[in-house]
């Protein structure tokens, strides 16, 4: 039996990375929703934590967290960090070696586009994003978008982003032990971000999981958005053979039909859950009724 957890989502985006709302405005839209805990996991950034925890003051538990690029045998793998101290010298030191690279490849993609047609590619994203903020291929994907050559950010990704396509650059993103250092070293918890998602075999999969519970890996999102009952039964078989906790999340960076904050996030009733860790207790997470269902 899976149970649906329709207000809490622990994988959500802001304007900080590649999200289209800004941290406040994701919080507005969480209590419309009517979540009770939201985690901000922008990617390879805290930057802005502090101003959704502010919005979220006695309306709605803000959890701090972000999504660390890693690389595994030529697969770049996301990592998130849930419950960690955004003020952490471990954290921030990782952070800032991220920021440079996210840097680099974002130039690159630029100048690539600018090949295409796209003049003035990575300024023009850079006008667009918030103080601070990296430019990542989401950023890229949505302007394509708006100048009419997509219809929409799969199809940029398809058309020009993705591995094998014009635009795409290859970044040599660090290790998943260095990711995984990083987190706990700030006082978090690993988990593995949306594993379904890599185009890799079963066994591949299975090989990535056995190195993440080596390098101190603890979750992985069992819970996503448009998971078929196929994977989540085999997402679910995965989090028992590893002994992982179980997270979910619906990777929310724009309004849409299908990643929309609290949709579609099922774990079954038998495992253990990424909020009942020593790590979350300070979150007031409550003892949820959640709607069950076959």
């Amino acid at each position: 039996m899976a149970a649906v957890f329709s207000r809490i989502d622990l994988h959500s985006h802001s304007n900080a990375s590649d999200g289209a709302l800004s941290p406040s405005e994701l919080v507005e839209r969480a209590l419309n929703k009517g979540l009770t805990h939201l985690a901000l996991t922008d990617h390879d950034t805290v930057l802005g934590v502090k101003e959704a925890q502010n919005a979220a003051s006695g309306k709605l538990e803000l959890i701090p967290g972000a999504e660390l690029s890693t690389m595994w045998n030529g697969y770049q793998i996301h990592i998130v960090g849930l419950f960690i101290d955004t003020e952490s010298d471990v954290l921030l030191k990782y952070l800032e070696g991220q920021k440079v690279f996210r840097e680099e490849r974002a130039r690159a993609i630029g100048a690539k586009l600018e090949k295409q047609g796209f003049a003035n590619a990575y300024e023009e994203c850079r006008k667009r994003a918030a103080d601070g903020a990296s430019i990542t291929r989401g950023n890229y994907a949505r302007y394509i978008v708006e100048m009419g050559r997509a219809q929409d950010t799969n199809e940029a990704f398809n058309y020009y982003l993705k591995k094998g396509k014009s635009c795409y650059v290859k970044t040599m993103w660090p290790d998943i032990s260095v990711a995984c250092n990083a987190i706990i070293g700030s006082g978090g918890v690993a988990v593995l971000a949306h594993p379904r998602r890599y185009e890799m075999t079963n066994t591949k999969l299975r090989e990535l999981m056995s190195y993440f519970k080596d390098c101190g890996g603890q979750a992985m999102e069992v819970g996503c958005s448009q998971m078929s009952l196929n994977d989540l039964n085999y997402m679910t078989t995965l989090c028992r053979k590893y002994d992982f906790m179980a997270s979910l999340g619906s990777d929310f960076h724009n309004e849409g039909p299908f990643r929309e904050l609290g949709l579609g996030l099922r774990i079954p009733d038998d495992l253990k859950k990424v909020w009942e860790c020593p790590q979350a207790e300070r979150y007031n997470f409550p003892t949820l009724e959640p709607v069950t269902e076959a």
